[in-house]
């Protein structure tokens, strides 16, 4: 029997593996990291469970890829963050062996219609809104949590659509990947220390509609540039091929193509017009309803909204399911949150902002005095737009992690002083609070991944909220102090 090759004993790994040895495969789990390494992750146990299940079907491979592996496996299942350019993927590919992602297998599992939401910002906060307003006909998942994979092998029989958060990643390694709607929110520079530039960032987000035809729709931010551009290249069949061993984009009729927009009519989808929602139709709009939805505020959230609204249209949900959904909405986990506010300073916790729009967004939605925290791992970006809006915005600039010299630099060209590198999170938040001397905010908007110090976003925001607990209950001590003694 053919070997699948899956690559990472993480939970993209975990979830592929269960799949495939549930289809009947025999599959080949390999891991660079050491026997040792492995046993101690959290999934292993599982890794374990179905080996016993499935005794004789499940191999190991710990310490490194080795390439003889490619001559017992008709294809590979890489884990997202796994880049097409290691030897090991591009021998792969050079033999002829298949290279798919979890996003795949899921897409092929599934038994609904998917709406897929990808782009650099706002993909997480779109998909939840979605999952408000489609309430229990609808499920969530893909990049914005559990495994896709895992989600849809059974599904409850009230859930008529799925949707999914797609990230570059995951675009990578699709083939036949389909989605009824798919929708890209923006392109800004990001995860370039993945890609080789820009254009190949571009470019894996385009794997989105490759195979979209007639039956589809793709849903643009007609306000970001990059997604008007690939807009034009949807409708006019002219996506770009990606790296050899992947099917090319498919010709033929294209998906019918909706934008919205916070800022100017459509020819047909969703805009804002000043405070009314308006679905246009061939030019033609009609009155949805005004917007007020206090938590989404700022002009990123909105359109996270639109974005929302348009696909519920779409999908025939009704006028108030799609504003019941809109009022329900919470802030997502670490994407300016509050964490709390001790001695007359708010603190607002919004790791998930890990590239530059995104950063400037949250620190431009801020008024009064601003002590921002911003660094973490170099993804290789330009760090020019984030200087000049940091400067723009005259709040005092604490820096950390690998990125803190590039970013320095960049405001120092600039002439910008109001900065110091703290270089950790802890000594930026002490440093940021006796700055504001009892009066303003501290954002943490890293513009950054968080990598170089931390496991993941999630992580680092969980270390700034515990951070600020432990500032909350040093207030709270001094002042049963000063109580007593008065």
């Amino acid at each position: 029997m053919v070997k699948t090759l899956v690559l990472g004993t993480g939970r993209s790994g975990l979830a592929v593996t269960s799949y495939l040895l549930g289809q009947g495969r025999e599959v080949v789990v390999s891991d660079r990291a050491l026997p040792e390494e492995v046993e101690r992750s959290a999934y292993w146990p599982a890794f374990v469970k179905l080996d016993n299940e499935h005794p004789g079907k499940l191999e190991w491979a710990f310490g490194g890829h080795p390439l003889e592996l490619l001559e017992r496996c008709s294809e590979v299942v890489i884990s997202p963050g796994v880049s097409l350019h290691v030897p090991f993927l591009a021998e792969a590919l050079k033999r002829g062996v298949t290279i798919k992602g979890e996003m795949e297998l899921a897409y092929l599992a599934c038994p609904r219609p998917l709406v897929a939401v990808t782009g650099t910002n706002g993909k997480s906060t779109t998909c939840s809104l979605l999952g408000n307003m489609l309430d229990r006909k609808g499920i969530v998942g893909g990049n914005i949590g559990v495994p896709l994979l895992d989600q849809v092998r059974d599904l409850e029989s009230s859930v008529e659509w799925v949707v999914a958060e797609v990230s570059s990643f995951q675009l990578e390694t699709v083939h036949e990947f389909k989605p009824r709607i798919g929708v890209l929110t923006n392109i800004t520079p990001d995860h370039l220390d993945h890609h080789k530039d820009l254009e190949e960032y571009w470019t894996a987000k385009s794997r989105m509609f490759a195979r979209m035809d007639q039956d589809c729709i793709a849903i643009f931010c007609q306000d970001d540039e990059n997604c008007r551009r690939m807009a034009e290249v949807v409708k006019s069949r002219t996506l770009p091929r990606w790296v050899d061993g992947f099917p090319l984009p498919k010709k033929g009729a294209p998906p019918r193509v909706l934008t919205y927009s916070v800022n100017d009519p459509v020819e047909n989808g969703v805009a804002l017009l000043g405070k009314r929602v308006i679905r246009f139709q061939d030019g033609r709009g009609e009155e949805l309803f005004t917007w007020d939805f206090p938590g989404l505020p700022g002009l990123a959230m909105i359109s996270n909204g639109l974005a929302a609204i348009t696909v519920a249209l779409e999908v025939g949900l009704s006028g108030e399911e799609i504003q019941s959904g809109l009022r329900r909405f919470q802030p997502l986990h670490y994407r300016m949150e509050l964490a709390g506010v001790v001695d007359g300073i708010t603190y607002i916790n919004d790791s998930k902002a890990t590239n530059i729009d995104s950063a400037l967004a949250s620190v431009c939605s801020i008024s009064g005095p601003l002590a921002v925290i911003v660094g973490g791992k170099d993804k290789g970006v330009d760090y020019t737009s984030l200087a000049q809006g940091l400067q723009d915005r005259d709040g005092r600039v604490f820096l950390i992690g690998e990125a803190a010299r590039p970013i320095e630099e960049k405001l120092e060209e600039l002439g910008f002083r109001n900065m110091e590198r703290s270089q950790t999170m802890e000594r930026a938040l002490h440093d940021a609070t006796a700055f504001l001397k009892g009066e303003g905010t501290v954002l943490l908007a890293p513009a950054c991944s968080s990598f170089d110090q931390f496991n993941s976003a999630e992580h680092r925001g969980e270390i700034f909220n515990d951070l600020v607990a432990e500032l909350r209950s040093r207030e709270e001590r001094n002042l049963q102090t000063r109580s007593v003694k008065s």
